[in-house]
């Protein structure tokens, strides 16, 4: 497959309510529908007013919603490797092209709850092991529709739904390899905001999920380098800014960060206990 004047050549078009903006594509964004069919999915997205640039059904045929240089309403809040202010309600929506693959989840399982994702960020947890799993011919067209973006845009990264929307719906969920994707991309993505550890008492707890309540999963001492790849959100209470309103998910104070130089997640720290930084600072008064 090809892309001509933003369309990839030779796969079906649907037309969505949502009408976006000029945009230039930089990051891919990987999602699942919670639904078995495109015309299921189509019928969700229209009725909220949301978007994907493209959909694939299970058995691999995909269909184009708008041009890639048409932004989609698909990431919702969301913040992803900012080098400077993220504010109260910062999206990656303009700037990102979002790819859905028709996919129950974790509830696909006629015996398993009916209920929404469960708010967790960790893949490893044992009670979101039981997802369906996305057929070969699906993702075989998910990785052909994503090489070809990246063939055509200078695009830095492909990422999961849940990396920059941290402690909302856990998407694509474990069984999803994003890192296959990534290898795509000839060169090695950004780490993330560059900062160090500034405690009172000279160390840092890396803890296992975005909250002082979460086991600890290292300590890291003042001056070790962190790498800030996403502010978590979270619930009024945990809230930066305590007059923000009208929201079903705020920022937080707790972020995820990488170390060590690797680019993946290693835990959350309170960034109240980083260096200031532009990214920091932009925050500083809530902090």
């Amino acid at each position: 497959m090809s892309i001509t004047n933003h369309w990839i050549d030779g796969i079906d078009r649907i037309n969505l309510l949502h009408n976006g903006a000029n945009q230039t594509p930089r990051l891919v964004v990987i999602h699942y529908s919670v639904t078995n069919t495109v015309a299921a999915a189509v019928e969700a997205l229209n009725s909220q007013r949301l978007s994907y640039h493209i959909l694939i059904e299970k058995d691999g045929e995909a269909f184009q919603t708008r041009r890639f240089t048409e932004s989609a309403a698909h990431p919702g809040l969301s913040n992803w490797k900012a080098a400077g202010n993220v504010g109260l309600g910062h999206s990656v929506q303009l700037g990102s092209v979002g790819i859905c693959l028709m996919n129950k989840g974790f509830d696909f399982d006629a015996s398993s709850p009916n209920a929404p994702g469960q708010l967790i960020y960790n893949p490893d947890d044992p009670s979101m092991q039981r997802w369906e799993t996305y057929p070969r011919p699906q993702l075989a067209a998910c990785k052909r529709i994503v090489r070809d973006i990246i063939d055509t845009y200078d695009i830095q990264e492909v990422v999961g739904h849940h990396d920059i929307a941290i402690m909302g719906k856990f998407d694509p969920g474990p069984l999803f390899d994003i890192a296959g994707l990534n290898v795509l991309i000839a060169s090695a993505p950004r780490l993330g905001f560059r900062t160090t550890v500034r405690s009172p008492d000279g160390r840092l707890r890396l803890r296992r999920g975005p909250s002082a309540e979460t086991a600890v999963v290292a300590e890291l001492q003042n001056g070790r380098e962190v790498h800030v790849r996403s502010i978590a959100y979270g619930p009024r209470s945990h809230c930066i800014d305590p007059n923000a309103s009208g929201r079903k998910r705020y920022l937080t104070r707790w972020a995820s960060v990488g170390i060590d130089g690797a680019d993946r997640h290693a835990g959350f720290v309170n960034m109240k206990f980083l260096a200031a930084t532009p990214l920091t600072a932009s925050l500083a008064a809530f902090l």
